[in-house]
């Protein structure tokens, strides 16, 4: 699909039909693309939790304030970010030593970066959640791309999810994603502001004209 069609066409879907479920090879192709998102210093802070078994429907239901789309969906995605951006940083540097793009100079520069984003937990947090979000993005957009609606769901419980599903405490719920097909179509898109409301030139205030 011409990326501008999926991106006009991407809409949050809330009505699932509970007759079509996203097949393992689907995922594994949505995820391979998910994959190539960028994350600062591709440190790769994401992973993913794929929620499609009924009782676990259920239960991160119950995390979400009564979303009802959450069981009504083939899957819904708990995007986590690692908030320990070393946990990959070995072999990063490994890949990119191999194929002649770090120095030793720069490796140690680039272990230095590393260290200086978990200085503080709200920094880590921070750094973890910016990067996980442009997975999720991607995510969403492949997903249309391949013909699956999806819903970020931004309202839940942190604390009850990761108790519900075994997550670590150096992980931060990032956002949950309701993929599935479509029941019905979506209604009119609500009102979106353009270029001239939410693009300054220079500086703050000096709003672009249409």
């Amino acid at each position: 699909m011409d990326f501008e069609k999926v991106v006009k066409e991407r809409r949050s879907v809330r009505d699932y039909d509970g007759n079509r479920a996203i097949s393992d090879a689907e995922l594994q192709r949505l995820f391979e693309l998910v994959k190539l998102s960028p994350s600062s210093y591709n440190l790769q802070p994401w992973e993913f939790i794929v929620v499609r078994d009924e009782e676990n429907k259920k239960r991160l239901l119950g995390c979400t304030n009564g979303q009802k789309h959450i069981e009504q969906a083939s899957a819904t995605v708990i995007a986590l970010g690692s908030m320990n951006p070393s946990g990959k940083a070995e072999a990063i540097a490994a890949d990119r030593t191999g194929k002649g793009a770090m120095d030793a100079a720069k490796k140690e520069a680039f272990f230095a970066r590393v260290k200086s984003l978990t200085l503080n937990e709200a920094d880590a947090r921070l750094w973890a959640v910016g990067s996980t979000s442009l997975a999720a993005m991607t995510l969403m957009l492949a997903a249309e791309n391949m013909g699956i609606s999806s819903c970020p769901v931004g309202n839940f419980d942190e604390r009850k999810v990761k108790k519900e599903f075994g997550i670590p405490q150096d992980y931060a719920v990032v956002l949950l994603i309701t993929l599935g097909y479509e029941s019905k179509p979506a209604p009119e898109r609500p009102v979106r502001f353009g270029y001239e409301k939410i693009v300054h030139l220079e500086k703050f205030g000096n709003n672009a004209e249409g």
